[in-house]
C-alpha cells in the first residue's frame, strides 16, 4: 500500500516534503545546540582576558576568508539568500541559483558563523537558521529527485524551509507563517499589509471599547497598565532607531565595499574587530553575542544603569560585525536593541519597563526589516502576553509606516539584490568560478 502511495504523484510529493520538514526541524535543533555551545566557550575578555585582542581579529579573518573563497553565498544572515531564491527561482534557472542553497554553502555557513560567534561577534543564529533550514529542505528534496524521481518546485521548497527555520529559531510557528507571507511571498501581501493591520487594530479597539478587556477563555492575568502616550513614544523612537540601523547597515557596507580589496580586506577586518572589542570594553559583555540575555532581563522588568548606553553600543557592535563580512543574523541583536530602547523610554516616562521593552522590540524589528506582522507575532509568541498584543501590533504598524513615509527599502530585499549576478551567470556555470569571488554582501 505504501509503495502504491509513493507511485502516486501527490503521494510522493507529500512524503518528500514531510520528510524534508522533519529532518529540517531536527537540523535546526542541532544547529541551535551547537551555537549555544560555542557561545558558552566564547573567547572574550571575560574568558581569556587581553588575549581577545589577538584571537578576535584572527578568527574574524578566518571566518570571512572561508566565506569569500569557499562559498560567497554563505555570507550574512541568510534570509536575503532565501528571499532571492523564493522570488526568482523557476524551472529554467534553478541550476543558476543552486549556490544559494548548496551543501557547500550550508557547511561553510555553519562553520563560519560558529567561528565568528566564538570570536565574540555581535550576531544571532535566527537569520542563519532560516538559511540552514532552506538548504537542508532543498537538499533533502534533491535526494528524492535523484533516487525516487520526485519533481519539486525550488521556490516552494525554499519558502517552506525558510519559514520552518524561522519558526524553529524562535519556537514561534505562527511567526513562520507570517514570515513566509511577508518576506518570502510579498508580491500580493506587500501592497495591503498596512491596510490589513490598521483594520485589525481599529476593529479590536472598537470592540474592546464596548466589551472591555476580556479574553475568550476568561481573564488569565492582570495586564500591565501602560498609557497610550508611552506606547506611541516608544513606538516612534524605537521604530526610527530600527530604520536608522537598517540604513546604516546597508549604506555602511556599500561604502566600505568601494575600498574592499584583497590587500585592504585583512586591515579592515582587524580595524572592525578592534572597534567591536572597544565597545565591549566600554559597555560590558552584553554587546557581544546575540544579546538574548539582555532582552530577557528587560522583558522581565530588570532595569539597571547599563541599559542607558547598551542600545547604542550594541548597534555599533552589530554594525561592525556585519561590515566585516561574516555570517550571522540581525534578529536577536535587533530584539535586544529594541528592548533596551523601550526600557529606557519606559524609565524616563515612568511606564512599565517590561511592557515598554516588548513594544520597543516590536517597533525596532518592524522598522529595521519592514515586516510588521512577523515582528509583532514573534514578540507575542515569545512572551505569551495576550494583553500586550494590541500595543505591540500598534508599535509594529507605526514603525512600518514611518519606514514607508521615509522611503526606505525593505532591508532583506535590498540585500537580496546583491545576488542578481547568479542569474547573469552563463547556463553552463552554476556559480562564479573566478579565482577571486565577489565580495559577499552584509546580509
Amino acid at each position: 500500500m505504501f509503495k502504491e502511495f509513493l507511485k502516486h504523484r501527490y503521494g510522493l510529493t507529500l512524503f518528500g516534503y514531510l520528510t524534508a520538514a522533519a529532518i529540517t526541524g531536527v537540523a535546526c535543533v542541532l544547529f541551535m545546540l551547537g551555537f549555544d555551545a560555542v557561545i558558552y566557550e566564547r573567547l572574550d575578555f571575560w574568558h581569556i582576558g587581553y588575549w581577545a585582542w589577538l584571537t578576535t581579529p584572527i578568527l574574524f579573518i578566518i571566518s570571512v576568508t572561508m566565506i569569500r573563497w569557499l562559498a560567497p553565498c554563505a555570507a550574512g544572515a541568510g534570509i536575503p539568500q532565501a528571499v532571492f531564491a523564493a522570488e526568482h527561482a523557476t524551472v529554467h534557472n534553478q541550476h543558476k541559483l543552486a549556490p544559494l542553497t548548496s551543501f557547500k554553502t550550508l557547511v561553510v555557513k555553519i562553520l563560519a558563523l560558529y567561528i565568528a560567534i566564538w570570536a565574540g561577534a555581535s550576531t544571532g543564529r535566527e537569520g542563519p537558521t532560516v538559511h540552514v533550514a532552506a538548504c537542508v529542505f532543498v537538499g533533502i528534496l534533491l535526494l528524492f529527485r535523484r533516487f525516487l524521481g520526485l519533481n519539486f518546485d525550488m521556490k516552494s521548497a525554499v519558502v517552506a524551509g525558510g519559514a520552518a527555520g524561522l519558526a524553529a529559531a524562535f519556537n514561534t510557528p505562527l511567526a513562520g507563517v507570517t514570515f513566509a507571507i511577508e518576506e518570502l511571498m510579498p508580491e500580493y501581501f506587500g501592497s495591503i499589509k498596512d491596510v490589513v493591520l490598521m483594520s485589525i487594530i481599529i476593529a479590536a479597539i472598537a470592540a474592546k471599547t464596548f466589551t472591555g478587556d476580556y479574553t475568550y477563555f476568561g481573564k488569565l492575568a492582570d495586564p500591565p497598565a501602560i498609557r497610550l502616550d508611552a506606547i506611541l513614544a516608544v513606538s516612534v523612537f524605537s521604530g526610527l532607531a530600527g530604520i536608522l540601523f537598517a540604513a546604516a547597515l546597508l549604506n555602511g557596507r556599500r561604502v566600505l565595499s568601494l575600498f574592499y580589496s584583497r590587500r585592504s580586506q585583512i586591515i579592515l577586518i582587524v580595524i572592525l574587530s578592534f572597534a567591536l572589542l572597544g565597545l565591549a570594553t566600554i559597555s560590558g559583555p552584553n554587546v557581544l553575542g546575540p544579546g538574548n540575555e539582555a532582552a530577557q532581563r528587560l522583558v522581565n522588568g530588570d532595569y539597571d544603569n547599563w541599559v542607558f548606553i547598551f542600545p547604542w553600543t550594541k548597534m555599533g557592535a552589530t554594525l561592525f560585525t556585519y561590515w566585516s563580512g561574516i555570517a550571522g543574523g540581525i534578529f536577536a541583536p535587533s530584539l535586544s536593541m529594541g528592548a533596551a530602547l523601550g526600557a529606557n523610554m519606559g524609565h524616563w516616562l515612568n511606564a512599565p519597563i517590561s511592557a515598554c521593552a516588548m513594544i520597543g522590540m516590536a517597533a525596532f524589528l518592524s522598522g529595521a526589516i519592514q515586516a510588521p506582522m512577523t515582528a509583532f507575532v514573534i514578540i507575542f509568541e515569545m512572551t505569551g502576553h495576550h494583553q500586550m498584543l494590541l500595543p505591540i501590533m500598534l508599535a509594529a504598524l507605526i514603525a512600518y509606516l514611518l519606514a514607508r513615509l521615509m522611503g526606505t527599502r525593505n532591508l532583506y530585499h535590498s540585500l537580496a539584490d546583491s545576488y542578481r549576478y547568479l542569474l547573469e551567470t552563463p547556463p553552463t556555470v552554476a556559480a562564479p568560478a573566478t579565482k577571486t569571488p565577489p565580495t559577499p554582501p552584509a546580509n
